[in-house]
């Protein structure tokens, strides 16, 4: 049984959500998996002893959080000699633009040289907008950016942009590699899928 340790930021909660049913998939392709929130009271808890890391954070205002930069940085030099992959959670997936696909992929790009990761893997993944929790002026913010995106102003409920069926194959497809035994090809963020 392999063993895969997933390590998340969330600032509203989705992140830890797509965590969550990641290592459901996961553990259905009988894998044991263990979550860690990057800025909770584990935040210490070492790679070591794991035959795979999947580290998923989202981007808010231009950057992952701090504590799952703080976490890769301190592990850098395990991940990069293990298979890990990187899940960027944000809403770029929903626009169809090159220029917009070049600024998520510099923070990207900022992220691993901040840290010293390289990840075999990074994957975009939808996130979500919670205008029912958002306050009056973060809700006009996230409106008006998703609007731009071609997403949902609908601001009386909250929208998820996540694609599960395409987490639940990434799951299928991280678990063969490492039964496998074979390294996964590098797949960056500006060139893997964004836009439906």
């Amino acid at each position: 049984m392999k063993q895969i340790l997933i390590v998340y930021g969330t600032t509203d909660g989705h992140t830890r959500k797509i965590a969550e049913v990641l290592a459901e998939n996961l553990r259905a392709e009988r894998c044991s998996v263990d979550l860690l929130d990057a800025g909770g009271s584990l935040r210490r808890l070492s790679p070591e002893g794991y035959d795979g890391v999947i580290v998923a954070a989202s981007v808010h205002i231009g950057s992952y959080q701090s504590g799952v930069t703080r976490w890769v940085r301190t592990y850098a030099a395990m991940l990069n000699d293990m298979p890990t992959a990187f899940l960027s959670v944000c809403l770029a997936v929903l626009e169809p633009n090159a220029k917009t696909r070049r600024e998520v992929a510099n923070i990207l790009e900022r992220f691993f040289a901040r840290t010293g990761w390289q990840p075999l893997v990074s994957k975009p993944i939808g996130g979500a907008v919670r205008y029912t929790h958002d306050g009056w002026l973060k809700r006009r913010m996230m409106k008006r950016i998703v609007g731009k995106a071609g997403g949902s102003t609908d601001t009386t409920r909250d929208h998820e942009y996540t694609d599960w069926n395409d987490l639940r194959s990434f799951a299928l497809e991280f678990t063969n590699r490492l039964r496998a035994g074979a390294p996964a090809p590098v797949r960056s963020l500006a060139t893997a899928t964004m836009s439906r």
